[in-house]
């Protein structure tokens, strides 16, 4: 499942589409800066909302200035900091760090690949699945962490078991629900379903060899 703060920018209005640019990071970095460096999930919708900021775009640049160890995301999902030097830096200097981020990325940049863990996935199913099959933004932020879930995990889980049509989320994005089956489903089967969705999910887009 999404961080708290991540849903909490996928919920932002959407804008007219834009451009994703250094300097359009740079905005959404400002904004974060001006209040102290970092940003609740509480905080973010008024904060970035009259900002202009596709949604979109925002969730990718968190992306980038994360793999850049320009971000981090606090334990409890809660909370968005920028990192000690790009707190620091203003102007050309923070532009710069952003920059380099950017081409790092465009340097790196591989079709994403989804890393389960099939096991601790299978907590975080069982989880839900106590839960009454279903587990808001808000309890997974209590839960996921104590159990050993990781953002990154349950992330990856979350993407995979939406394209297999194993989960459900509702529209304002801050509900997972299991699928009927999955609902259903026998524990001790949790984790060998997640490796069948992963291998499924594998070949579905996986290009074909000497396509684009």
């Amino acid at each position: 499942m999404r961080t708290a703060l991540v849903t909490a920018l996928m919920l932002l209005a959407a804008a007219p589409a834009s451009a994703f640019t250094p300097e359009r990071a740079g905005i959404m970095v400002d904004a974060l800066r001006a209040n102290d460096c970092a940003m609740t999930a509480d905080e973010a919708p008024e904060a970035l909302g009259p900002l202009g900021l596709d949604s979109d775009e925002v969730q990718m640049f968190v992306d980038v200035l994360y793999a850049a160890d320009l971000v981090t995301i606090s334990e409890s999902m809660e909370v968005l900091s920028l990192s000690d030097a790009l707190c620091a830096a203003t102007g050309d200097a923070a532009m710069a760090l952003i920059v380099a981020a950017f081409e790092a990325q465009e340097a790196e940049l591989e079709p994403w690949v989804p890393e389960i863990d099939a096991d601790q996935a299978a907590v975080m199913i069982d989880a839900v699945r106590r839960n009454a099959c279903m587990m808001t933004d808000a309890q997974a932020a209590e839960t996921l962490p104590t159990l050993g879930v990781t953002p990154e995990l349950s992330r990856d889980l979350v993407s995979v078991l939406l394209d297999m049509d194993l989960v459900e989320i509702n529209d304002d994005g801050t509900e997972l629900r299991l699928a009927a089956e999955l609902c259903a489903a026998d524990p001790s089967a949790d984790a060998a379903t997640v490796a069948t969705a992963v291998e499924a999910w594998t070949a579905a887009n996986t290009p074909a060899e000497g396509s684009e």
